[in-house]
C-alpha cells in the first residue's frame, strides 16, 4: 500500500553502487582513531552516516521513548489488557516510577546526537579533501545533522528538562565522559541560534514525495524553531517562523475530510499536510512500537485481538471532556473506538469503514509499518493559535484553531462558538484541548501540559484538570495529587546507571530524596 520509503531507497541506491554494505548502512559507528584514519575520505561517507542518523531514529528504543514520554505519561492513555506484560510501562502508568525504570534511559537518544556530531564535525574535513564534494551537498548534510540533534535534545529537555549538552563526537574511550547538565534554557536557545544558522542550508524540497517527507527541509527547519520559541514563551519568534511556512505554503494543505483523511494521513504516510516523519518499510524497516502499543489487529471484529495491545484510549477523557463541543468529531472516530468496555487506539494502523446510512463505523488493521509523524501543517496553525493567545490575540487566534476544527466537523461550524471564549483562560483551555483532539496518540501531549504546567498561573488548572482525573481509580486520589504537587515530579528521573557513568550528573530533586515515588 505504501510507496518504497526515503531510507530504503537511500540505502539501496549506496548498496548498488558500492558505497557502502547494507550493514554498514545499518549499523555505522565509528568506534576508534584508527578506523576514522580509513574513513571520511569523501561524500559518500558523510553520507552514509547521515542515513545512520535517520536509521537510529527507527531503532525500537528510539520510537518507544517517543510515545512513552510524550504519550503515556499524558491523560490521553490508559492501561491496555497487556500492560501488565510491561512491568515498566505499568509502573509508569500507576505513578511508581523510578530512576531504574528502563524507560529514564537517554542513551538511544544521544547515541543519535553522536551520530550527528560526527557529521556536524567530519564533514567540513571532507569537503577540504574531496573536489566533489559541492557546497550545496555539504550544506544540506550539516542542515540534516543539526536538525536531527536539535529535535533530540528538545526532546529531552522537555522529558528530563536537565540534560548535559554535547557538541563534539565521542570518538574513541579517552575522552571525558562526566559532563554536567546544563539550563534547559541555556540548550533550547543555543538549538534555536544553531538552527537558524543553517536554515537557508536545508533543502527547499526534493522531487520525491518520500525525501520531501522523509528528510529535513527549511519547512522542518521552521517548524523546529518556531515549536522552541513557543516552549521558550517566545511568542514573537514563534509567530514569525510559523508565517515563514504559511505565507510559502508551497503545495502543503490540510487533507480534507471525508477523504480518507485517516488513511492519507496516517496509514499511506507522506500527506500533502506532512512537514517531516520519520520513515517505515513492512519487512524492512518495520514499526514494531506503534504495532504492539497501539494496534488491535481486529480486522474489523468487536474485540478480536484486544489482548494484544499494551495502550487504550482514556475513557474519562475521550468520552466525557475531549469531544464535548461536538460527539461526531470525525478525529474521535478514526482515533479510537469504543469495544464494550474497551477504548483501542485506531490511528495509525487501522482504517475506518462506515456501515450502512453512516451511522455504524468497522474498522480494518491496515498497516504494521506506519510511518511516525514529527511535524505536519496542524502543529502549524496550532502553535500560532496558541502563541496569539499568550498575546492576548484571542480573535486571530479563534481564525487558526477553526482551521483543524473544521477540516474534522465538516457541515458543523456552528458548534465552535467565539462566544463562549470571550477570555485569554477561556482561549487558553481551547487551544489545549483542540491539541489534544488534532494530535491524540501522535506523542505530543504530554509535552503540550508540560509547556502549559511551566506558566506558572496555569499549573494548577492543568494537572487537576487533566493529569489528575487519569489516576482515579488507578490510585488514591489524594496520593496521586500529593506526587502531582511537585513540577520536579512531572520531569523523568535520570537512570541510575547514567549517574554511575556520569559523576557530574544531579538526579531530579524529586526522585533524589527516594528511589521510588511510590514511597514519598
Amino acid at each position: 500500500m505504501k510507496k518504497i520509503k526515503y531510507l530504503y531507497q537511500l540505502t539501496l541506491l549506496l548498496f548498488m553502487t558500492g558505497l557502502i554494505s547494507c550493514n554498514d548502512w545499518f549499523d555505522l559507528r565509528p568506534k576508534s582513531e584508527t578506523i576514522l584514519e580509513d574513513y571520511w575520505k569523501d561524500q559518500s561517507d558523510v553520507l552514509s552516516v547521515v542515513g545512520s542518523c535517520y536509521r537510529a531514529m527507527n531503532e525500537p528504543a528510539f520510537m518507544e521513548r517517543l510515545i512513552v514520554w510524550g504519550e503515556v505519561r499524558s491523560d490521553n492513555v490508559i492501561q491496555g489488557l497487556r500492560t501488565s506484560d510491561n512491568g515498566e510501562l505499568a509502573k509508569i502508568m500507576n505513578l511508581t516510577l523510578n530512576m531504574s525504570n528502563g524507560y529514564t534511559s537517554w542513551g538511544d537518544f544521544y547515541k543519535v546526537i553522536n551520530y550527528c556530531n560526527n557529521v556536524i564535525h567530519f564533514a567540513p574535513e571532507v569537503k577540504a579533501k574531496d573536489p566533489n564534494y559541492l557546497e550545496g551537498q555539504y550544506r544540506s548534510h550539516v542542515a540534516e545533522a543539526k536538525w536531527i540533534r536539535a529535535f533530540c535534545y528538545f526532546t529531552l529537555v522537555r522529558t528530563f528538562r536537565d540534560i548535559p549538552l554535547i557538541t563534539e563526537p565521542t570518538i574513541d574511550d579517552t575522552q571525558p565522559l562526566d559532563i554536567p547538565q546544563s539550563k534547559p534554557e541555556e540548550v533550547i536557545d543555543f538549538l534555536i541560534d544553531d538552527l537558524k544558522g543553517i536554515e537557508t542550508w536545508a533543502v527547499s524540497e526534493y522531487n520525491d514525495i518520500a525525501y520531501d517527507k522523509g528528510r529535513v527541509t527549511q519547512k522542518a527547519v521552521k517548524t523546529l524553531i518556531a515549536d522552541m520559541y513557543l516552549w521558550r514563551n517566545n511568542y514573537d519568534g514563534c509567530i514569525e517562523y510559523c508565517n515563514k511556512i504559511l505565507n510559502a505554503l508551497n503545495g502543503l494543505d490540510l487533507v480534507k475530510y471525508p477523504a480518507n483523511y485517516n488513511t492519507q494521513v496516517f496509514i499511506n504516510g507522506n500527506s500533502r499536510e506532512s512537514i517531516f516523519e520519520l520513515q517505515f518499510l513492512d519487512y524492512n524497516i518495520p514499526n514494531y512500537v506503534v504495532y504492539e502499543m497501539y494496534s488491535s489487529s481486529d480486522n474489523g471484529g468487536p474485540n478480536r485481538g484486544q489482548s494484544r495491545t499494551l495502550l487504550s484510549s482514556n475513557d474519562f477523557i475521550n468520552k466525557i471532556s475531549l469531544f464535548k463541543l461536538n460527539p461526531e468529531d470525525l478525529r474521535s472516530k478514526d482515533a479510537f473506538s469504543q469495544e464494550g468496555s474497551i477504548l483501542p487506539i485506531r490511528k495509525y494502523t487501522t482504517t475506518r469503514y462506515e456501515s450502512g446510512a453512516g451511522s455504524i463505523s468497522y474498522y480494518m488493521f491496515q498497516t504494521s509499518s506506519p510511518n511516525w509523524i514529527i511535524y505536519r501543517l496542524s502543529d502549524i496553525y496550532l502553535m500560532k493559535a496558541e502563541a496569539l493567545v499568550e498575546q492576548n490575540k484571542l480573535s486571530e487566534a479563534f481564525t487558526m484553531i477553526k482551521y483543524t476544527y473544521d477540516r474534522s466537523n465538516p457541515g458543523a461550524e456552528e458548534t465552535l462558538d467565539p462566544g463562549k471564549y470571550t477570555t485569554q483562560q477561556d482561549m487558553r483551555n481551547l487551544v489545549l484541548e483542540e491539541r489534544q483532539r488534532e494530535f491524540l496518540f501522535e506523542g505530543k501531549r504530554y509535552f503540550d501540559l508540560i509547556r502549559s504546567v511551566n506558566r506558572e498561573d496555569y499549573a494548577g488548572n492543568v494537572v487537576g484538570k487533566y493529569l489528575l482525573p487519569k489516576y482515579v481509580g488507578v490510585i488514591d486520589e489524594n496520593t496521586a495529587a500529593t506526587k502531582l504537587s511537585s513540577i520536579d515530579a512531572l520531569y523523568m528521573p535520570i537512570h541510575e546507571n547514567e549517574m554511575k557513568f556520569n559523576s557530574k550528573l544531579k538526579q531530579n530533586p524529586f526522585y533524589e530524596k527516594s528511589s521510588d515515588i511510590n514511597k514519598k
